[in-house]
């Protein structure tokens, strides 16, 4: 990284949760590394579940030539995003991501009230103890259609195909006891991955790990956009 020059890390956060369960994530970065700025961002108020149509509205409203991260669904859509941008985007940060949710969405699949977004994440125990209630307190009175167009959306995602071609240094962070990512589910992108990709785990933690494990995801971005920012500056 240039000793003058700061780097945007752009987060967007899960599902209709909005920024707020990411603002500890974003300050932990900023103390780790003060030439690093993190931005965590809102999604527009869509009724279209089309992912073309939120990449659009995604890359017309965020900062252009900044590190793309995001968790759960954000983390997805930063993906997207991702390739859409190409060479705009230097970096790329995942947590709590797969690669689908399901194959795709039935013509009757109906999505759940908002508030249920808690008890989907009580898969483990751990996940029950540590991050249900949070999530509670931090989901926002998001509207019941705005609601379900994203989680449509979230079902219709595959990006399978997008992870093999990406070509800048991206990171993947999992926590170790994630119900809703677990172990078969990492290995696919493991195996979906081009060779600019890693992944790696967060112990102690499940699908919260933004939450649950602050310290420890913070360390781990900062440590890996530190590295890919000196190789980037080595090479110019």
């Amino acid at each position: 990284m240039s000793t003058t020059d700061k780097t945007t890390l752009v987060l967007l956060p899960g599902w209709v949760l909005g920024p707020r369960p990411l603002a500890p994530l974003a300050r932990a970065i900023e103390h780790l590394d003060s030439r690093i700025s993190v931005h965590c961002a809102t999604y527009p108020r869509l009724m279209d579940h089309r992912l073309e149509t939120w990449l659009e509205a995604l890359d017309t409203r965020l900062p252009d030539n900044v590190w793309l991260g995001g968790w759960s669904m954000g983390g997805m859509l930063a993906t997207a995003l991702a390739e859409r941008r190409g060479s705009r985007t230097p970096g790329l940060i995942t947590m709590g991501a797969g690669a689908q949710v399901v194959p795709s969405a039935p013509s009757d699949w109906r999505a759940p009230n908002p508030r249920a977004w808690a008890s989907l994440l009580r898969q483990g125990q751990h996940d029950a103890r540590h991050l249900g209630k949070r999530l509670l307190h931090t989901l926002p009175r998001a509207g019941a259609r705005q609601s379900a167009t994203a989680l449509a959306l979230l079902a219709g995602m595959d990006l399978r195909q997008t992870l093999g071609r990406l070509a800048m240094p991206q990171l993947h962070l999992f926590g170790e006891q994630d119900m809703m990512i677990p172990a078969s589910t990492r290995q696919s992108v493991a195996q979906c991955l081009s060779p600019a990709g890693q992944i790696q785990l967060i112990a102690g933690t499940g699908h919260g790990l933004v939450i649950d494990q602050v310290d420890q995801t913070a360390t781990a971005i900062t440590a890996f956009m530190q590295a890919n920012s000196e190789v980037e500056n080595n090479s110019a």
